[in-house]
């Protein structure tokens, strides 16, 4: 079936026209020819020009003369040639068809006039067979005028002139000029020619076309549908033509939509669209768009609608896929802004009590009120210190910065040591600890001691954070096959189940709200999942619901060999030795910290001095001479870097003890440091008895 139509049926102008003459032409020839026969057989003499016929005066006839009125008053040129072809007549129409006159033309042999150019002998013949056995014969030939003049399109009728006897005595030309006609036809057989290639041309791309074409009636009914709906549907085009939607079995709220689309397109007269989907014959949810075209009639009405559906199932898809990553981005900053108001919440928490107690420890001199406000303002620092540093982890992991300092373990040994770190924020909460453990030695691991105190650690403060006061929190440490299990339970707010699959990511707590909340950045757990996750192992966490606690399972392969022996995490302080009067230069342009390092220092016996900018190191250094320097990095006016190189280029400063005190802590800062010339790389804040012990070794043995 084809989607355009033929020539036939987009009727022109110049086409009506053509046949409105071919057939009066056709009813004047037959016209003419019944009229001849009539004067043969009634002797009646007559003029037979083209297709129309005049009677002759008879008293005219014998003398072989035409009357002239008649033959001026044709249009078309009339010529007559005797038996040898030579001029013997021609009327004003064919001396303005030629350019000459009579006078001059009379006599001469036809061959000077025109020559008669036939389409083909066949065509010849036929017409020469007419005139032997009617008289009269009718072409359309080709007249060249002599001397390589232009050939005109002509039609002739030739009529046989014969004398009182019947005898033959020559030819009668009637020629009519159509020259534009045969243009105008040629043209319009150019234009249809066109028009077929245009046809088929646009049939070759519907039909190899990726979307679907298809030609609808103002009752909804297809009048085509292109192949390709075979692939999406199984079902042959056939199947479509004369059928509407519903009919077709389409879904009711597709044929709704499709009926009010296509009637807005044939009452507005316009451009239309709409999007449906559908069950594909592969099994995938094909989605389309249709541009709805209308199509116009001779009037101006519109007779059908043009669908035009492509195929944005894919398109639909990277949509949807951008929709949800717009929504887990807006999602993500807010929970980005959550967590940095819970930040600053939390950052200032443990500031107030330290306050406090700086403020108490000022007003009172009694020993117990000091000890008191140095309890709350070491806690509230360790406090702030775990929160930094799980800030810092979780950018490590992140940026695949963290190493894992691996080592055979004993699991036994890390929960006990997780356990003292979270004792304070359990007691706290009045709540009462079971712990489980098997024999020691008995859950070997291969991992970092210190993040899996940390892992254990943070799910300890978890439960004590989201347990009521005075509830129950149980740890359980097992080995199940080839794996180390830990379990914390705990009798607290539990976890909806909607919320079970998030617990683990950044910035997430169940309950933010203010009332609820219970404090923390949401990177606790979410650190605890990275780290296990580093480690080879596995967390989850599982909940009755609301009210009804939880329980957080982490499973660790256990190491398969264990040579050597296996450590525990000794968290026991090393106490420094004697100082014996060494030396330290303190230097860091924070002068409150540079201060209570120095007093520090000085109450376990050692000599101080300070220095605020890099430049004063240099100096004091050269001229203090300490056995150690405790240089911070950055430094105003010279960089720590910069001071420990120019020490280490001094004969006093190869053997000085350099020791590095910063805020960065990443492996290349620390590596930096030792090509500096630094033996040790402290990250504030810095656990004094790990600092005294570096302090207190003796120069030689810097590593």
């Amino acid at each position: 079936m084809s989607l355009s139509r033929s020539a036939t049926d987009l009727p022109g102008d110049a086409l009506q026209r053509l046949q409105e003459e071919n057939d009066e032409l056709r009813i004047r020839l037959q016209e003419a020819e019944e009229t001849l026969v009539a004067i043969r057989q009634g002797d009646v003499d007559a003029l037979v020009v083209g297709a129309d016929i005049y009677t002759l005066d008879s008293s005219h006839a014998a003398a072989g003369k035409l009357r002239q009125d008649v033959l001026a008053q044709m249009e078309d040129a009339v010529l007559a040639f005797d038996g040898d072809d030579n001029l013997t007549f021609m009327n004003e129409a064919a001396e303005r068809h030629y350019g000459q006159g009579a006078s001059d033309l009379l006599g001469r042999p036809k061959a000077q006039l025109f020559e008669e150019v036939w389409p083909s002998d066949g065509d010849r013949e036929s017409c020469e067979q007419a005139l032997r056995d009617k008289g009269l014969a009718r072409a359309q030939v080709l007249h060249r005028l002599p001397g390589g003049g232009s050939a005109v399109n002509v039609e002739i009728a030739l009529s046989v002139l014969r004398d009182v006897a019947g005898n033959a005595t020559g030819r009668l030309y009637v020629i009519r000029d159509i020259e534009e006609r045969v243009k105008a036809e040629q043209s319009l057989a150019a234009a249809a020619g066109a028009l077929a290639r245009r046809e088929r041309q646009f049939s070759t791309l519907v039909e190899n076309s990726p979307d679907i074409f298809a030609r609808m009636d103002r009752s909804h009914r297809h009048l085509y549908v292109s192949p390709i709906v075979t692939h999406y549907t199984g079902a042959d085009p056939s199947r479509f033509l004369g059928k509407t939607n519903a009919e077709l079995g389409m879904p009711d709220h597709l044929v709704r939509e499709w009926q009010v689309a296509l009637d807005g397109v044939f009452q507005r007269r316009e451009i239309g669209r709409v999007q449906f989907a559908f069950d594909a014959v592969d099994g995938r949810k094909a989605v389309f768009d249709a541009r709805l075209v209308p199509e116009f009639d001779e009037q101006g009405a519109v007779e059908s609608v043009l669908s035009i559906a492509v195929d944005v199932t894919e398109q639909e898809r990277v949509n949807e896929d951008l929709r949800e990553s717009q929504a887990r981005l807006r999602e993500a900053d807010m929970r980005k802004d959550e967590f940095l108001a819970t930040l600053a919440h939390e950052l200032r928490n443990p500031l107030a009590p330290i306050r406090n107690a700086l403020q108490l420890m000022r007003m009172s001199q009694r020993p117990e009120v000091h000890a008191d406000a140095r309890g709350v303002v070491e806690r509230q620092l360790g406090q702030m210190v775990h929160l930094v540093d799980d800030l810092l982890d979780i950018s490590r992991i992140s940026r695949g910065k963290l190493d894992l300092r691996r080592e055979v373990a004993d699991m036994t040994a890390i929960v006990q040591s997780a356990v003292e770190t979270s004792r304070p924020l359990i007691e706290a909460g009045r709540h009462q600890l079971t712990v489980q453990l098997p024999q020691p030695q008995s859950l070997l691991v291969h991992a970092d001691v210190t993040r899996l105190c940390q892992v254990i650690a943070n799910l300890l403060n978890n439960a004590a954070k989201y347990t009521p006061e005075a509830g129950r929190i149980e740890l359980v440490a097992r080995r199940q096959d080839d794996w180390a299990v830990v379990e914390v339970r705990d009798s607290g707010a539990g976890i909806p189940p909607d919320m079970l699959p998030r617990v683990f990511e950044m910035f997430t707590q169940v309950d933010r709200t203010i009332g609820r909340s219970q404090g923390g950045l949401g990177i606790g757990l979410a650190l605890v999942h990275k780290l296990v996750d580093l480690h080879g192992g596995q967390v989850e966490a599982s909940s009755e619901g609301p009210g009804r606690g939880s329980t957080f399972t982490v499973r660790l392969p256990l190491a398969p060999h264990a040579d050597g022996g296996a450590r525990g995490s000794d968290a026991r302080p090393v106490q420094p030795v004697s100082a014996t009067g060494q030396r330290v230069l303190v230097v860091d342009d924070n002068v409150d910290s540079a201060l209570t390092m120095a007093q520090v220092l000085e109450m376990l016996g050692y000599e101080t001095a300070m220095a605020h900018d890099g430049l004063e190191a240099l100096a004091l250094a050269e001229s203090f001479r300490p056995e150690v320097l405790l240089l911070d990095i950055g430094l105003p006016l010279l960089s720590g870097h910069d001071v420990a190189r120019r020490i280490r280029a001094q004969d006093w400063g190869r053997d000085m003890l350099l020791i590095a005190l910063s805020g960065w802590g990443q492996e290349a800062d620390k590596h930096k440091s030792v090509e500096a010339g630094f033996d040790h790389h402290f990250v504030k804040p810095v656990d004094l008895d790990a600092l005294m012990k570096a302090v207190s070794a003796p120069a030689a043995r810097r590593s």
